[in-house]
């Protein structure tokens, strides 16, 4: 087993998404984050509709800050 620390830098993504519900022309965002999965999981809990009921959307950083202070 490798135990010594990588001496290659953490990568830097900047990968952030936003839910919507499918098939909502106004495309209201949902929730938003860094991880598919979980803005998946927040977007059942808060509106109590299936997993398959979203669909999700690749944003800026700029885009996923500023739906941040509103979705909270």
């Amino acid at each position: 087993m490798n135990t010594f620390p990588s001496l290659h830098p953490k990568p830097d993504f900047d990968h952030f998404y936003c839910s919507y519900i499918k098939g909502d022309a106004a495309k209201e965002p949902i929730t938003t984050g860094e991880s598919i999965p979980a803005i998946i999981a927040k977007a059942v809990e808060k509106t109590g509709r299936s997993r398959g009921d979203f669909e999700v959307e690749e944003i800026s950083r700029e885009r996923h800050e500023k739906l941040k202070q509103f979705l909270g």
